[in-house]
């Protein structure tokens, strides 16, 4: 999807100088413990997904760690040892007048490679503890190709909850080899969702607050929803102390509603809708896709078809 990026790739090196922290280098043993993830082309199994803090702290050293979007002060108060501190504005960018686009897929591939991604390394995303921002990272990074990322489950507030270790001071991660390498079938925009908005093949699921969705609470040019879209609001997703409800949970909660054909997630801004996208990643569907300019850009197009 082309966008016209406002931003620099020297504003952005500035930011990730103050904020990334290193990551440990991969070892050949790595490279033997995970050979399985690696020979596969598809994406990590759904199944494998979300980890634990004991799965996490058995691998520190073998997996590039990604502390997604908490603020610098947060980061240097404590943070996983060997992770690398990656600012909202790499995945999050307003671009044309449109709120919370994925900047150029070149651009986050090369702000992802200073933060230590590989192509062939295990990749580990997390955040403060609700998954939202990590699953943002946890898309962007399956968008632009990686086959291996996994999601934190309960994130930072899990790893202290653990007792395991954490650290203070930041270092420089060892720079990645990262490409981007763009998956078109996992984005969706707004002539994606017209042209398939009648033909019976597209779920669309808003996860957006009840109100943001009859229209009660308007954060755009005009309020209420997209024709025909079923409204679960991202929270529903989220388990006491998890990121995410178990896995029966979640099944029962989206069981009735995935039609044939692909899915589509949105939100306000694409991150509430980034974490229902992982949650049906769990469950085993492959054919999701984020509507990245979700409402922000739906809601302020006066031709976009609208329901209350």
């Amino acid at each position: 999807m082309a966008k016209s990026n406002v931003r620099t790739a020297s504003v952005v090196r500035t930011r990730l100088i103050l904020a990334v922290a290193a990551i440990l280098l991969l070892t050949a043993g790595t490279i033997l413990a995970f050979q399985t993830i690696a020979a596969s082309p598809q994406r990590t199994p759904g199944d494998q997904i979300l980890v634990d803090a004991e799965w996490l702290e058995q691998r520190l050293g073998e997996v590039v760690i990604l502390d997604s979007a908490r603020s610098l002060d947060a980061f240097l108060e404590g943070h996983i040892p060997g992770a690398a501190l990656v600012a909202r504005e790499v995945t999050w960018e307003t671009i044309d007048g449109i709120e919370g686009m994925l900047p150029d897929p070149e651009l986050v591939a090369q702000d992802l490679a200073d933060a230590g991604v590989s192509l062939d390394t295990p990749v580990v995303v997390y955040d403060a503890g609700n998954g939202l921002w990590a699953s943002r990272l946890f898309w962007a990074l399956e968008y632009l190709g990686h086959r291996q990322v996994h999601l934190l489950d309960g994130g930072f507030a899990a790893w202290q909850a653990a007792g395991f270790d954490t650290a203070v001071t930041p270092a420089f991660p060892e720079r990645g080899d990262f490409v981007a390498n763009p998956q078109p079938e996992l984005i969706a925009d707004r002539d994606y969702i017209l042209d398939k908005l009648d033909s019976g093949a597209l779920t669309v699921l808003d996860t957006r607050s009840p109100d943001e969705f009859t229209g009660a609470d308007v954060r755009a040019e005009r309020g209420g929803h997209i024709p025909g879209s079923i409204n679960i609001e991202w929270t529903e997703n989220v388990g006491q102390g998890r990121s995410y409800r178990p896995l029966e949970d979640l099944s029962g909660l989206y069981q009735d509603t995935l039609a044939a054909g692909d899915t589509v997630t949105l939100c306000q801004t694409g991150v509430r809708g980034a974490h229902t996208y992982v949650a049906l990643r769990v469950l085993g569907q492959q054919q999701v896709r984020v509507y990245d300019g979700s409402w922000a850009e739906w809601g302020n197009d006066p031709d976009a078809p609208i329901d209350l």
